[in-house]
């Protein structure tokens, strides 16, 4: 049986959820033996991971009967099976990374069906993969979006390096439930040369949970842009520690080992023997 892990930030728009879930999925994919599934629920988080992933030339055209909305519509007549949702991914890295294309229905619409279908696709999946990875979003938001919170095995907490948001956030009765959970917290964009280090924020706040820093970098930023996500890491994987990616690398490649941990499922790394992009 797989894990679910979810990446989700309180705060809309400040800590990198999305890039930080993205590097986390590469590294990942490139450098374990687990078998991911990289799931995209809205069609604004499959715009990120087909752009980050896809040059604009090369972006696979999206069939009409694919992605998650054919898994609902299956589930809706009981004719669902785990080995079936292979057939309805797009292959990213051969039997180690998939992508499942996100709802193409308004928010309202994927919604209204979330609510009912959401946690047994979830089961389908975890029989599929070792690991689904799923942006959670931003914000308190209740209804389908706490569900998935609610049901990840491990969630993974984004956060800025902002001592008045931290400690808006530090107060909230969700904080208390995380740090009681499988849970842990990456610091988007995180600026190394600041004195709000992750042990000074973790024994500030009581975070009994593991924590890990994600640095602001530039040229991810622009790979995932470009579609360039895993020529990027095929680059930079190997870099001496006085290049300015190392550092960024080495505390995504943390992130992963801390992920894989956290959701029991902690394998062997290929030792470079990944597929070429």
């Amino acid at each position: 049986m797989g894990m679910i892990v979810v990446f989700w930030s309180p705060f809309p728009g400040q800590a990198g959820t999305t890039t930080s879930l993205l590097a986390t999925a590469t590294c990942l994919g490139l450098e374990y033996s687990a078998r991911l599934l990289l799931l995209g629920l809205l069609s604004e988080e499959d715009e990120a991971v087909q752009r980050a992933f896809y040059r604009p030339e090369k972006n696979p055209t999206r069939l009409p009967d694919s992605g998650i909305d054919a898994l609902l519509r299956l589930l809706q007549n009981r004719k669902l099976e785990a080995r079936m949702l292979r057939d309805y991914a797009q292959p990213l890295l051969r039997e180690r990374l998939d992508v499942l294309p996100g709802s193409a229905k308004p928010n309202e619409g994927f919604a209204a069906l979330a609510e009912r279908w959401l946690e047994p696709l979830l089961d389908t999946a975890k029989r599929a993969y070792d690991l689904v990875l799923l942006d959670g979003g931003s914000g308190q938001a209740s209804g389908w979006r706490k569900t998935l919170r609610n049901r990840a095995d491990l969630v993974v907490v984004c956060l800025p390096q902002n001592c008045l948001l931290l400690e808006r956030f530090f107060q909230l009765p969700e904080s208390e439930r995380l740090n009681g959970r499988n849970a842990l917290l990456a610091f988007g964009q995180f600026d190394p040369a600041s004195a709000l280090t992750v042990n000074n924020l973790q024994r500030r706040f009581r975070w009994q949970q593991p924590a890990f820093p994600v640095a602001h970098n530039t040229g991810w930023l622009d790979a995932v842009q470009q579609g360039e996500a895993i020529p990027y890491w095929f680059r930079n994987r190997k870099l001496p520690r006085q290049l300015e990616n190392h550092r960024f690398v080495r505390q995504v490649r943390a992130l992963a080992q801390g992920l894989m941990e956290g959701a029991g499922a902690n394998r062997p790394l290929f030792g470079g023997k990944e597929d070429t992009p």
